[in-house]
């Protein structure tokens, strides 16, 4: 049992890490984070046994808490760059925009 809450632990750090990741837009860093995250959550969850019940469910709980926060943090990144991706495009546009009647005024 020790051995889980361990895991759990371990998890809860890797969690952490990816939501710093996150904020600093270090997003292969974070997805890295996330799949190593799982693991150790998976693996701790082989172990659950009917022991120290409290002490799981409190583990798992702020784990659930900081995945929750993850998501969030997740879906702004997204958002941010779906909307720096629309800008560029349209200045691309733009752009060829102007390269298009600069080269018509130009014949």
């Amino acid at each position: 049992m020790a051995h889980g809450i361990c895991l759990l632990d371990q998890a809860l750090d890797l969690a952490m890490q990816e939501m710093a990741a996150l904020e600093d837009g270090a997003y292969d860093k974070a997805v890295a984070l996330a799949e190593k995250r799982n693991e150790i959550t998976s693996m701790a969850w082989h172990m659950l046994d009917g022991d120290n019940v409290e002490e799981w469910r409190g583990h798992l709980l702020e784990l659930n808490r900081v995945q929750e926060h993850l998501t969030s943090l997740a879906t702004q990144a997204r958002d941010t760059l779906r909307q720096e991706l629309q800008r560029s495009r349209r200045e691309r546009q733009r752009m060829n925009g102007y390269h298009q009647a600069i080269g018509q005024a130009l014949q």
